[in-house]
Formats: structure tokens, sequence, C-alpha cells
């Protein structure tokens, strides 16, 4: 049964849901008559309850795909709204005028959409996004981001695509450009991992009995610009741009990996990102950056 919040498109099968008052975020992925492939909150997907867009807006857990900036370091450095995330360098929430602000619809068919966001005063920018389903069932998702402040900015385009934690997920490597950071504290241990033929995935788990959570983020440049994250019964292939390593921001990666587990489902993540190259936008300027995704079944033994 559809949302009433959600905004939908489909064609050859495939179906995506998007919801533009709450940042233009990607909530729903289907094919066939398959479940949502995606992690998506949908307790959260009433808008009448969505809170207010300030720079005092905490982080809501939508899930599903986003669109931040990159480096997350400098988020808050570059605004004068909220001094104390200024003077901290905060890293966290990210830029609530950009994921969680009302997108406009510019255009709409059946089988596209076209969103435009507002200007953030955080960020200096504004947010387009363009979402098609084309006749192979293949999905094309674009992004823009344009200098819509007065002086110029930095940065880089982050696609964040939210799935299960207990998601199985591939993406191939050499072992020079793999570097993985746990989180590791009284409640935290590491998310066990291989690297097997050139092909890294973490290995999702529940944490030991003494610990609440299992969390690493992992940074790639990967020898081929694909990712396939195992959903249920279907496999996602997320494909992107393979820039030069050197384009990308040093405290970021071209891919970035983060798995995280509790006891019990509820709350375990799996989070797929790419980052476009870092550039500098004067003030007009702007710059895209996309994905296409494809939804295969898979075949059974």
């Amino acid at each position: 049964m559809k949302n009433k919040n959600v905004l939908y498109i489909s064609n050859a099968d495939v179906c995506i849901g998007v919801i533009p008052e709450i940042g233009g975020t990607i909530v729903y992925l289907s094919k066939g008559i398959s479940p949502n492939l995606i992690k998506s909150n949908e307790s959260l997907w009433d808008i009448s309850k969505k809170p207010i867009v300030n720079e005092q807006t905490d982080f809501v857990p939508y899930c599903g795909h986003t669109v931040w900036l990159g480096p997350q370091k400098e988020w808050w450095i570059h605004q004068d709204i909220n001094i104390d995330k200024k003077n901290e360098a905060a890293d966290w929430p990210p830029d609530p005028y950009l994921y969680i602000a009302e997108y406009e619809v510019i255009e709409k068919s059946e089988t596209a959409v076209h969103l435009r966001g507002s200007h953030s005063p955080i960020s200096g920018v504004t947010i387009e996004k363009e979402i098609a389903i084309n006749p192979d069932g293949s999905i094309f998702i674009q992004a823009t981001v344009q200098n819509t402040g007065q002086k110029a900015c930095s940065w880089d385009v982050w696609h964040n695509t939210r799935f299960d934690g207990k998601c199985k997920m591939s993406v191939s490597v050499d072992n020079e450009n793999v570097r993985v950071v746990p989180v590791l504290n009284e409640n935290s241990t590491e998310m066990p991992y291989e690297i097997n033929n050139n092909i890294f995935s973490y290995c999702p788990q529940e944490p030991p009995s003494n610990f609440r959570e299992r969390s690493s983020k992992t940074f790639i440049y990967p020898l081929e610009p694909q990712i396939s994250i195992q959903s249920g019964n279907f496999e996602v292939k997320i494909i992107f741009e393979k820039h030069k390593i050197s384009e990308i921001h040093p405290e970021q990666g071209l891919v970035e990996i983060y798995n995280h587990t509790e006891h019990g489902e509820g709350n375990d993540l799996l989070e797929v990102e790419y980052h476009s190259p870092y550039k500098t936008l004067q003030v007009g300027e702007s710059m895209s950056s996309w994905e296409v995704w494809k939804v295969e079944e898979l075949q059974k033994a």
C-alpha cells in the first residue's frame, strides 16, 4: 500500500519513493513485489511531525538515500548562525537545510522527478536532485550543488544510501587503498571484515554480550566504481564515476562504508557512500554528481 506522504515514480517493474518535504529523501525502493530494499524509518514519514528546520535542528534518522557535503569536519565552520558549533568545529549533525528542509517539485512524470531545495545559510549552497527510472529498470540519481551564497565555498557531493545493517556488501579493492577505522570504546567494538580475491566485505554480526554495539567505517579507493549490496533476495548495484584519488578530499574516500549493529535489529545500519571530487565553487557556480542503481533478483540455489 502506498504511503500518502510519499511521491512515487515507477518504470520497468521498479518503484522509487521520495518525500520532497523531507529533504527530497529517497525512502523507498522496490522491484516487482519485493519489500522496501533500502532502510528507511517509515514511522518518521509523517511530514506533519517534521521538526522546524533551523540552525538548532537535531538529527532525525530518516535513513534512505540522502545527499550531504564533504568534508564532514567542515560542516559547521563556515557559518555564523550557530557560533557554538562553529567554535567546536562540530562534525554532527549534517546541515538540516540540505537533508530535512522541503524540496520543491520542479517537474514530475510517471518515471522521473526533479526537485530543488532551499538555500542553506550553513553551507552556502542549494541542492537540486534529478531521479529517473530508465526503460531497462536502472535508476539515475543526480545531485547538483550550486553556490547560492555570497562568497566562494569548497565542498564535495556526498551520496549516502542506507540499508539494513545485516545486509552483505562487496566492493573491489587493493589492500593499499583500504583504511578501516573501528569505533572502539566501552560500549562499542569493531565490525569484522574480509578481503578475499580483491573484494572487500563486512561480515555483519551482533556485538558480543559485553558490548552494546559494533561499528566500523572504511575508506576505499576502489578498483571498479561499483558497490554491490545484497538486500533480501535482491542485489542492488550502485555505480558511479571513478575519479582520480587526488581529486578526493584527503579526509574522505571515493567510497565509504559504515556498518553498525546492536543487540536486536532495529538500529542495525549499513551506509554505502560515494564522494565526488572536492571543488571550489565561486558564487553562482555549480557541480553535479550521479549514481546509477541496478536491481536484480538473486537466483535461488
